[in-house]
């Protein structure tokens, strides 16, 4: 979990956020840096590249098998089947775009398969951008307020007790106070925590 000693390494949460991580993925390292850089290089596979080669597709699907694995195995049954609303965050690609990739909700329905599981895609991005790991002018605060909505169609329904906004590596944070704060307006009162595959850290700078 992100605590009082971690927290101000991801200045967009507040203290008061409660956001959970299972791996640690190092910042400026290469993907065979360690287990959880190589894990999360593969979850990022695009969509057209692990279509054109078979080996990165595959590299994709054992990545996603992994992590449901680890969620299935970290995140108790009763509360995925009767206390949470699980909401992954949407790609930064519009739907029908070709590289828009749908991860985080595949990996939950994977990870939670034969459970009676509230997944939801209420979170969509209104225009596409490009992916904040790709890019040295990573979208602001302002600019992702501007283009995530809630869909409508997904956000009608009550939640169960609480929600969890999930996403595959916890940065800044940005992403995540943002969603909170739409579906926090939406659902007034109900708690809204993070859930990540990992969270990024930020080495001193040395030889790499």
């Amino acid at each position: 979990m992100v605590d009082e000693t971690t927290v101000a390494e991801h200045y967009c949460l507040s203290p008061s956020d409660r956001c959970y991580y299972v791996w640690e993925y190092t910042a400026g390292r290469r993907y065979d840096f360690s287990p959880a850089n190589r894990l999360i290089a593969n979850l990022k596979i695009k969509p057209t590249d692990a279509a054109a080669n078979p080996h990165r597709g595959r590299l994709k699907e054992q990545a996603i098998r992994h992590t449901a694995g680890a969620l299935r195995t970290l995140i108790q049954p009763f509360w995925v089947e009767k206390r949470a609303t699980l909401v992954p965050m949407p790609p930064s690609k519009t739907r029908g775009h070709l590289d828009c990739d749908d991860r985080v909700h595949e990996l939950l329905r994977s990870a939670f398969i034969g459970l009676d599981a509230d997944i939801r895609s209420m979170l969509e991005q209104a225009s596409t951008t490009r992916a904040d790991h790709e890019s040295a002018a990573r979208l602001s605060s302002f600019a992702l307020r501007a283009i995530l909505r809630l869909d409508a169609t997904s956000a009608t329904a009550p939640p169960r007790a609480n929600i969890a906004v999930v996403d595959d590596v916890l940065n800044s944070g940005k992403h995540f106070r943002v969603a909170r704060e739409l579906i926090s307006a939406r659902y007034p009162g109900t708690p809204v925590i993070g859930i990540f595959i990992a969270r990024c850290v930020h080495p001193l700078e040395g030889p790499h």
